[in-house]
């Protein structure tokens, strides 16, 4: 069973730091592998799916050193998103035109947009307790809890 919680985290100002480059990280990701589709398909015809983009994101990382300081999870994830945008797309093309949904992915921008990522729970990586909350890569940050019904059942699940 896969739970969800959304929460208004207060981290403090290297965590602020570590969040925001997070999120630029995974940003570039998709932009830089969105890119790299484009020109593979348009000079060779070929596609690349998230298999052989999570190759090439290990290599990247051993090319670009800010890549390794934030979450690795955070990076995997938007791969998984621009996978997820390209199959979209290309099932929303065998629907008639009045019931598309999807476009082609695009580039995604600094501004504009809500800012978030995303990670996974890895062999206790992420917990809860009171009102902290331990992610990977920033330890134990502080949030608002809004219902207390939701944390008895988040506990459950420890």
């Amino acid at each position: 069973m896969q739970k969800a919680f959304k929460v208004t985290l207060i981290p403090n100002r290297t965590q602020e730091v570590l969040i925001n480059k997070t999120i630029g990280c995974a940003r570039f990701v998709y932009n830089r592998f969105l890119a790299l589709r484009k020109e593979l398909y348009t000079v060779e015809k070929q596609s690349l799916n998230y298999n052989g983009c999570s190759q090439k994101l290990t290599l990247l990382k051993k090319e670009i050193e800010w890549l390794r300081e934030v979450d690795k999870f955070a990076l995997q994830n938007s791969l998984k998103a621009l996978e997820t945008a390209y199959k979209n797309f290309f099932a929303d093309l065998k629907k008639p035109k009045a019931k598309r949904r999807f476009g082609f992915p695009k580039f995604k921008k600094k501004n504009g947009s809500k800012q978030a990522y995303k990670t996974n729970l890895t062999n206790g990586n992420i917990q809860v307790l009171e009102n902290c909350l331990k992610l990977p890569k920033l330890g134990w940050v502080r949030f608002h809890k809004f219902h207390s019904y939701y944390w008895e059942d988040c506990k459950r699940y420890r």
